[in-house]
């Protein structure tokens, strides 16, 4: 008896070392996130702002209900912190947002973001501060005249809704996932799907910009919009809801909700490019800014890695180079760029930095780098032998015949497809979208959020691309024009 009471003990003991380690752990967290919040003095807001009245863009700025409490959560963070705290938005796709939480990205998310038990897992929920519902928009002569008729349908909502859970809960409809509820709407005005699933009071602003879109008035569900915090930040989340509870109580949130659902003040209009400029030249700056330093690393790490490939094939200590270049080009090659990007960002770069830019440089040097390197190997290959045999005859080593000779003679031969890989490149930037990057084509999305008008935006973004290779090939051709002038010497 006493040894099994001994043993009671001890186990009660490391029970509550470990509850004590935990408790440290989180306070750790805790003071963590609000040290890093004075330390930047500012606060960073995840949302996607294609939400209206809630979050969207006007004139340039992410505006609405939320943005609005944001505020105020700043506001009273500056107080605590005894700093002048800025808020800062950062705007990406709802599906995106989690995962910046979690990495610490963005301190908090508001984005008519619904409680349910399964986000809850992963994020800690704030009070309620609005009640919502989930309803039907449809084309004016559309056939559905009720949440009934839906069945056999086929439902644009947008990707990890509540509306998208709805409609996959039912079965009983083809339901087509978007990551902005625009995108559903241009679908749904194109004839492309029946119906879109979305909150009510969204859908209230959609169909008031839209004079061919009805709203069926009767509720598919009810549910109340938290605010998110990453799991274990008590203290953030604690100030959020003391936030929302002030709000409420002196009557400052009824009266924001008020003014956000009153018809829009109409200003005075702008032309399309004054407007939406911005949105383009920034993304023009950052598709070029990564495509000109990935396009370096991509032909440093080529050409390095191909130099590797052809000397190993001729000095067998050099064997574990092939063996590496050949792992290298086969992963990277094999993989879509897209999924290199998310695990670079969201995992690699989850503990070294946040700066989405460089994580998609850094991704597609590598990914480019991969091409590059076969590039250059069919380069050299191309190269006659002689030409290897007669500088290691007259003692020339190995490091200086490869950079010296052999590479910037198969770099000549293969400038066109060289080329073809920085077009391809620039092209392929066209996903860092994904990771809340403005490049060029999230600035047509971004535009047609506010428009929702797909057509001059993506022909805007489509003959400035155009341009860009149509300004690459030039060059390439005047550099082949010089190297064909200096041959001819």
């Amino acid at each position: 008896m006493k040894k099994i009471s001994t043993s009671v003990k001890i186990f009660m003991i490391i029970n509550f070392f470990c509850f004590f380690l935990f408790a440290l752990c989180c306070k750790a967290q805790d003071d963590s996130t609000l040290s890093k919040i004075k330390s930047r003095g500012n606060i960073i807001m995840g949302t996607s702002a294609d939400f209206p009245p809630f979050e969207s863009l006007k004139n340039g700025k992410i505006v609405g209900i939320d943005v609005e409490i944001a505020k105020n959560i700043a506001k009273k963070l500056g107080v605590k912190l005894e700093t002048d705290l800025e808020l800062k938005i950062s705007d990406l796709s709802l599906s995106s947002l989690m995962f910046e939480l979690k990495n610490g990205t963005i301190d908090f998310m508001a984005s008519g973001f619904s409680y349910t038990e399964e986000r809850a897992r992963n994020v800690n929920f704030s009070e309620s501060y609005f009640t919502a519902s989930q309803e039907i928009i449809v084309k004016k002569n559309s056939e559905i005249k009720e949440p009934n008729d839906l069945s056999g349908k086929k439902i644009g909502v947008q990707l990890g809704t509540t509306g998208d859970s709805y409609c996959t809960n039912l079965g009983n409809m083809e339901v087509v996932r978007f990551d902005k509820i625009t995108d559903s709407i241009v679908a749904l005005s194109n004839g492309n799907i029946d119906a879109v699933v979305i909150d009510g009071f969204s859908a209230d602003k959609i169909v008031s910009k839209n004079a061919n879109l009805h709203k069926i008035p009767k509720n598919l569900t009810e549910e109340s919009y938290s605010i998110g915090v990453k799991k274990g930040n008590t203290k953030l989340l604690k100030i959020v809801n003391e936030v929302l509870l002030e709000m409420k109580q002196n009557g400052e949130l009824e009266k924001i909700i008020n003014s956000y659902m009153q018809p829009e003040y109409v200003e005075e209009s702008k032309s399309f490019f004054e407007e939406y400029s911005p949105y383009i030249i920034e993304g023009i700056a950052n598709t070029l800014k990564i495509t000109f330093f990935a396009a370096i690393i991509g032909i440093l790490l080529g050409v390095l890695m191909a130099s590797l490939k052809v000397a190993s094939k001729s000095n067998k200590r050099m064997k574990i180079f092939d063996v590496f270049v050949t792992f290298y080009t086969t992963i990277t090659r094999g993989t879509p760029a897209l999924v290199q990007l998310f695990i670079m960002y969201y995992v690699i770069f989850s503990r070294i930095s946040k700066n989405p830019i460089t994580a998609a440089i850094i991704t597609f040097g590598i990914n480019s780098g991969a091409y590059v390197c076969e590039h250059v190997r069919a380069g050299i290959e191309a190269i006659e032998r002689g030409q290897f045999e007669a500088g290691r005859s007259l003692g020339i080593s190995e490091r200086v015949l490869m950079s010296k000779i052999i590479v910037p003679q198969a770099i000549k031969n293969i400038l066109p497809s060289l080329t073809g890989e920085i077009i391809s490149l620039l092209k392929e930037t066209a996903v860092v979208g994904f990771i809340g990057v403005m490049d060029l084509s999230l600035a047509g999305k971004k535009i047609t959020s506010v428009t929702f008008e797909p057509a001059l935006p993506l022909f805007i973004v489509a003959a400035i691309y155009l341009i860009l290779v149509a300004g690459l090939t030039f060059i390439h051709k005047k550099i082949e024009r010089r190297m064909k002038k200096s041959d001819s010497y």
